[in-house]
């Protein structure tokens, strides 16, 4: 497990940020300066946390993991918002054909709904990740409290389906902010990203195998869903191409080297 330090986080923004506008303010005092530095200084500010925020990649508020430290073909594939009561056994199927476990971020209440997809998953030696419950477009506009209790609720949710209690969290859309940060800390979860967002929700399968054989490197954190029948010809072309490339695919605990439930 090698996260990517940021040079440039929340914690640098601010230090850089707050020095420049209390000389701009200074300055204005003195009549020296208008309002447009004011509002250029604002905009970059906003800009770059909106940046931050939408690329969990760039570490900004804390450190997820996104990728594997390693110069091996080694990668990991996993698969966000399931479970789906026909796509995801679906998938199960190609996945067993071809002998590779994944890992299923699953959100709260489609487990719910489909509690035997998720136990049969974590049957077959797939890692079962928390996905939030709600997966809400406003998810990210909840206070820590509200954010807490969703992780929590679905961490149980998982405990009854599965018998075992995740460490894994992939945050919803992959926005990231300091509230979420906060919820982090108090469930103790980890924060898990991708490093090849296959956008397979999107583009056609053809497009999306183009850009995954494009962008597949050693370590690679392959994001893809469980949602939609696109998937199945994007599986039946990727994983052969993969074998045929030398590449192994690997656990997401072995690839990071990580722990991905609490111990009974």
């Amino acid at each position: 497990m090698n996260p990517r330090i940021s040079m440039l986080n929340y914690k640098t923004l601010n230090i850089l940020f707050f020095p420049v506008l209390a000389v701009l303010l200074v300055l204005n005092y003195f009549e020296v300066t208008g309002l447009l530095p004011y509002l250029i200084l604002i905009a970059l500010y906003l800009v770059v946390l909106i940046i931050g925020s939408a690329r969990i990649q760039l570490n900004f508020y804390f450190t997820s993991l996104n990728s594997g430290a390693t110069a091996k073909k080694e990668i990991a594939l996993t698969f966000d918002d399931g479970p789906h009561p026909e796509i995801t056994l679906k998938v199960l199927e190609i996945l067993k054909k071809h002998e590779v476990k994944a890992a299923f971020f699953c959100i709260g209440r489609k487990i719910e709904q489909y509690p035997e997809i998720t136990a049969a998953a974590f049957k077959d030696g797939h890692i079962i990740g928390n996905h939030s419950y709600t997966h809400s477009p406003l998810f990210d506009l909840f206070l820590p409290a509200k954010m807490t209790g969703e992780l929590n609720k679905t961490s149980t949710i998982i405990l009854h389906a599965t018998g075992k209690k995740p460490l894994l969290f992939r945050p919803p859309f992959g926005v990231t902010n300091p509230w979420l940060k906060k919820a982090l800390k108090k469930t103790e979860l980890i924060p898990v990203g991708w490093s090849v967002r296959s956008l397979d929700t999107v583009k056609t399968a053809e497009k999306v195998l183009e850009k995954l054989k494009k962008e597949m490197h050693p370590g690679a954190v392959i994001l893809l869903h469980d949602t939609h029948e696109k998937i199945i010809p994007i599986l039946d072309g990727i994983l052969p191409w993969l074998k045929e490339n030398g590449y192994w695919i690997t656990g997401l605990d072995e690839l990071l080297k990580i722990q991905v439930y609490e111990d009974n």
